[in-house]
């Protein structure tokens, strides 16, 4: 579709590979990052999941008279609506391996590239009523570009589901970082388990990063993910499909200067390693593993405040996001700051307010659904246990 000097098309996995440069351009001007959205992560993604869940990538460019050249100003992988009754949703790509489903919008022009998206969608023959933009910082940037486009073009919208997660603002000192939602009892506990570590043998903290050092790091990250209780709740060992995808982003990642792999190691040993993505100026906390054999000493625990250290001394990284579930019961006692992620419906067609109203019942009826069967399953689980 080409409206007003723009145009925004639907492309395919291997379609959207061959604009890796005018999509990794797009991620230095971005007006709010998305480490997941990274072409090195979200490409290997798209590669390597179930061909039902791959992507299809809606991008907007905008020409320039003056240089006779055009740039991509929004990237915004969908899953499109199948088959519905009655008003479909257009959903955001957020597979289990994201934290995030924040588009890309040029900062220069962030509103009207998210106003050139909903303008597609209002003219794509998928049906939908409304566009769902799943797991996006509520104070954001790119939160605010849609409300923006969605008001000034009439459009509804909604939030659903908004929850806090633990984040690191950058800049602060450790200790006092680590006391504020804690005690000092409990930074004086966990130094002394550190001592017991120590006890057993020489205790180091390494920052693997180049790219030389990562796929080494990942094969020691992926081994020690697979030695505890993951290995039988979904170890990413355990599934090709996800290795070969982990194997390969990390890889592509390093090339780029974008992973750091953090690892605490006893005798030359990982006993705890953290896999920490970056993309201009955030960090994404996105995997921890840890030797439960060693669990008395808290490893896991050890590492994040070896990373609370680092990334609070770092001038380029105003804040880490961890990453985590709500109400996490490690990572919140650790990280005293908030993050507020929601899900973000907008109105698809300018017109269809009738639409748009069916399509968010249905959304709100269909997550009250889940709701009611995740509790049913695990009373279940809970009461097969106790027999």
């Amino acid at each position: 579709m080409t409206k007003g000097g723009l145009e925004t098309e639907a492309l395919g996995v291997e379609r959207m590979s061959e604009h890796v440069r005018d999509w990794a351009d797009l991620v230095q001007r971005a007006v709010e990052a998305n480490g997941f959205l990274e072409p090195g992560f979200a490409l290997p993604a798209a590669r390597h999941f179930p061909a039902k869940s791959r992507p299809v990538f809606v991008v907007v460019w905008k020409s320039s008279a003056a240089q006779g050249a055009r740039r991509l100003i929004a990237l915004f992988p969908i899953v499109a609506p199948g088959f519905s009754l009655g008003a479909a949703t257009a959903r955001g790509w957020l597979h289990k391996q994201a934290a995030l489903a924040t588009p890309l919008l040029d900062r220069d022009c962030a509103e009207e590239a998210a106003a050139a998206l909903l303008d597609w969608f209002a003219g794509d023959r998928s049906g939908a009523g409304a566009v769902l933009i799943p797991k996006t910082p509520m104070s954001g940037a790119v939160f605010a570009a849609f409300t923006r486009a969605a008001r000034a073009t009439g459009r509804a919208w909604r939030v659903l589901d908004s929850h806090e997660r633990a984040a690191l603002l950058s800049g602060g000192d450790p200790e006092e970082v680590w006391t504020r939602t804690s005690s000092r009892k409990a930074l004086s506990e966990m130094r002394r388990r550190r001592r017991r570590l120590e006890e057993a043998g020489e205790l180091r903290r390494v920052i693997y990063s180049t790219p030389a050092e990562i796929p080494r790091a990942t094969e020691d990250f992926l081994a020690l993910e697979a030695s505890g209780w993951k290995a039988e709740r979904g170890a990413l060992l355990g599934h090709p499909s996800l290795a070969t995808f982990v194997r390969s982003a990390t890889r592509l990642l390093a090339r780029e200067g974008k992973i750091r792999i953090h690892s605490l190691e006893l005798a030359g040993k990982p006993i705890a390693m953290g896999v920490v993505i970056e993309s201009v100026g955030r960090s994404y906390f996105w995997k921890i593993a840890y030797d439960e054999s060693l669990r008395a000493q808290a490893p896991g625990v050890q590492l994040v405040y070896a990373i609370t250290e680092t990334q609070s001394e770092r001038d380029d990284i105003g804040l880490t996001d961890s990453c985590a579930i709500p109400g996490h019961y490690m990572i919140e006692r650790c990280w005293p700051d908030r993050l507020v992620v929601c899900d973000l419906m907008v109105q698809a067609k300018a017109d269809g307010v009738t639409q748009f109203a069916e399509a968010h019942a249905k959304e709100v009826w269909r997550r009250r659904l889940r709701e009611v069967a995740k509790s049913a399953y695990h009373r279940l689980v809970s009461h097969r246990k106790q027999r």
